[in-house]
Order: C-alpha cells, then sequence, then structure tokens
C-alpha cells in the first residue's frame, strides 16, 4: 500500500466515522480518529510519540491503539515511540498507518461497535507531559522581585 493510498484511505474513513469534535461514536471511529492525530501532529507540528510535545499530543493516542487494536498495531506503536529522528519516525508511522488500516479491513465489525471511550482516558498525568517546557519555565515568588518589578500586592 502506498502512502498516498493510506492517506486516502484514512481521510475517507475519517470523513464516515469520526465527528466534527469529541469522541467517535463507534470503535472503528474512535481508531480513526486516533490514528489521525498522530499523523496530523507529526505531518503540521512535527511532534512525535514519546518526544516532547508529542508526549501531550501523541501519546494518549497511541496508546489508546496499542490498547483497542491487535498485537501488530501495539508493536508499530511500541517501534515508533521515542525516536527523534524525523524521516525513521515518519518510516515507523507510515507502518502504523498501514497496520491500523489492515485491523480495520479485518474488523469491519467495529464500524458499528459502540464506543464508550475517548481516546484522551488513555492519557498518563505523569507521562505525557513536556519535560522540555518545564526545563524553559523560571518559576519564582513575588517577594524574589525587585521592588521596581511589578507589584505583587
Amino acid at each position: 500500500m502506498s502512502i498516498k493510498t493510506i492517506e486516502e484511505k484514512l481521510n475517507e474513513l475519517f470523513e464516515e466515522l469520526v465527528p466534527p469534535t469529541g469522541k467517535a461514536d463507534t470503535l472503528a471511529g474512535e481508531i480513526v480518529r486516533a490514528i489521525c492525530r498522530i499523523g496530523y501532529r507529526n505531518y503540521n507540528d512535527g511532534d512525535h510519540i514519546g518526544q516532547g510535545y508529542g508526549r501531550e499530543t501523541c501519546n494518549p493516542a497511541a496508546r489508546f491503539l496499542a490498547k483497542k487494536c491487535d498485537d501488530a498495531v501495539a508493536h508499530c506503536v511500541g517501534d515508533a515511540w521515542g525516536i527523534r529522528d524525523d524521516d525513521v519516525y515518519d518510516e515507523a508511522l507510515e507502518r502504523l498507518e498501514i497496520a491500523v488500516c489492515d485491523y480495520l479491513d479485518a474488523h469491519p465489525e467495529l464500524r458499528q461497535a459502540p464506543n464508550t471511550e475517548d481516546m484522551w482516558d488513555s492519557r498518563d498525568r505523569y507521562e505525557d507531559v513536556d519535560e522540555d517546557d518545564y526545563e524553559d519555565e523560571c518559576y519564582f515568588e513575588p517577594d524574589d522581585c525587585d521592588d521596581d518589578d511589578e507589584d505583587w500586592d
């Protein structure tokens, strides 16, 4: 399957199964929502599963896919997790997209299976944070400021 075919297929599934906002009504729809979230964040913002801001934007969706799909998808999620190099990550993401499409093709019943879980429910509040943000921020108490600085009272 070529990347264009994968993208076309995922776009068609997204239009068919994913609502404009919120979680999907079917399990297949939520699976499509999750893989499209990961792809969108990579191709538009450079986010990677398990790296930097991708920990917040991609980890929950990746964890959802690993939990709700088969071992082949879970294996591809694990392979993509933590890759820094863009080219290597793009290849891993393509394999993940193929695995998700193959899983959905093998399980057409998921298009009618009710979905009760939002992919964001798979968030780990301790792991899914961008540690780089904390290194850049300066935290201080108002008493640390000079009198010339903003009045904190």
